[in-house]
């Protein structure tokens, strides 16, 4: 399913996540070129990330068959996952204690192969929607990207986006985080530096952080890359130091207490 996923384009080119041959490192450096061509360009982008509340235990079973059927899927595949999705039970075991079973009304089996597949499959629309220059994801995670002439053009795009994925959301029972959004603005406009127009979710108000990290890269307003490399020459330098730390002890003994 994923390689036909790819194939036939069901999937947009910027999600990832239980994919072949497409990792959220792919999906960062897409994002870092469109920004870097960008800011070639003259211009200035804000990044918005948010993050799917709930993910797996979220999925309705009922609405991922329809987005299954609209998106072309083989009726002998579609009928498989309904079933694989019908009448599940979950109970709780701890040590010698296991509760009674109880049906489960939503979401996808944690575990199972094709379980991320699935989630990638229902929630492929977000990247197709417009309002964005674009999209980025990896499994529950999404990112928007706006350009402009401004920071102040590029925020209110955010904010119309940001409204429009909400309503959108609500009629396909997925929704968003407020807590985990984050923005960031990108410029190399002395003038912007000092200037960070406010963004909001529902009624969240969101303000630029100086770095964010995504898919385990860090970011920074001019992409210098500064903080991302003092962050793991940090946890390198902890890393090595543990080692050494038992040698020391090793040949010179513990210290007495």
């Amino acid at each position: 399913m994923a390689y036909a996923a790819i194939k036939y384009g069901i999937l947009h080119p910027n999600q990832a996540g239980a994919l072949p041959k497409r990792s959220a490192v792919d999906i960062v450096v897409s994002l870092i070129y469109d920004i870097e061509k960008a800011l070639a360009a003259g211009k200035v982008a804000t990044l918005v990330t948010e993050d799917v509340m709930g993910a797996f235990d979220a999925i309705l079973r009922n609405r991922m068959i329809l987005r299954l059927r609209q998106q072309g899927w083989p009726g002998f595949l579609v009928r498989w996952i309904a079933s694989f999705l019908l009448d599940r039970l979950a109970s709780v075991r701890f040590q010698d204690t296991t509760t009674p079973s109880a049906r489960l009304r939503c979401g996808l089996p944690q575990g199972s192969p094709i379980s991320p597949i699935l989630y990638i499959l229902i929630t492929a629309a977000i990247y197709f929607l417009s309002g964005a220059a674009q999209r980025y994801g990896y499994a529950d995670d999404t990112a928007m990207l706006f350009i402009g002439d401004s920071l102040e053009d590029t925020a209110r795009q955010a904010n119309e986006a940001i409204a429009a994925m909400e309503s959108w959301g609500r009629g396909e029972a997925i929704h968003f985080d407020p807590n985990k959004t984050e923005i960031m603005h990108f410029s190399r406009r002395t003038a912007d530096h000092s200037q960070s127009p406010v963004i909001y979710h529902g009624d969240k108000e969101i303000r630029a952080s100086t770095s964010m990290r995504w898919l385990g890269i860090w970011l920074d307003k001019k992409l210098t890359f500064n903080h991302h490399i003092n962050e793991w020459t940090q946890k390198a330098r902890k890393d090595t130091a543990s080692p050494f730390s038992m040698l020391d002890n090793f040949w010179t003994g513990v210290p007495d207490s």
